[in-house]
């Protein structure tokens, strides 16, 4: 399961993603829409480890992977 809890980050001053909390369970597909400038690829970068997080956790099986490199994320089968 993926578990996303308070992410956040922001880009000298414009909060691009702001306490952002969901999970996805092994098999679920879940959808992300918004407009253009919405802090989707952000969001999608925070996940996996290629943008920094200012704030928040990111799970995945159980296991916080929050300050793992992209690469160690990817290796766990966490990546864009």
């Amino acid at each position: 399961m993926l578990e996303v809890s308070g992410l956040g980050r922001s880009f000298g001053g414009i909060q691009a993603v702001e306490d952002v909390s969901f999970s996805v369970a092994p098999g679920e597909i879940l959808g992300l829409i918004g407009p253009n400038g919405a802090g989707k690829t952000t969001l999608f970068d925070l996940i996996g480890g290629s943008t920094p997080r200012d704030h928040g956790t990111v799970r995945l099986g159980g296991v916080d992977v929050s300050a793992m490199s992209a690469g160690a994320r990817a290796r766990r089968g966490l990546g864009r």
